[in-house]
């Protein structure tokens, strides 16, 4: 089985840091401190902002919406 989908995530500090976390528990992460941390990704660009936004607010850094490649896989069979 293979999934392979759009989806967007969301980063600052030139893409250094990734929004990671669950259950309104968010916060940024490096990349390359990235474990097995859930990276927070949304359905679409515009559901992204809205959400984000809306957690965030006010908004004192700069941040960026960027698509990326969601691929699920069943790996050992």
């Amino acid at each position: 089985m293979r999934i392979e989908r759009t989806r967007y995530i969301i980063t600052r500090n030139n893409r250094k840091e990734i929004f990671c976390g669950l259950a309104r528990n968010y916060n940024f992460k490096p990349i390359d401190n990235i474990g097995d941390t859930h990276i927070k990704s949304y359905a679409s660009k515009i559901r992204a902002k809205v959400s984000f936004e809306n957690s965030w607010f006010p908004i004192n850094f700069e941040y960026e919406i960027l698509p990326v490649k969601e691929i699920i896989e069943v790996v050992g069979e």
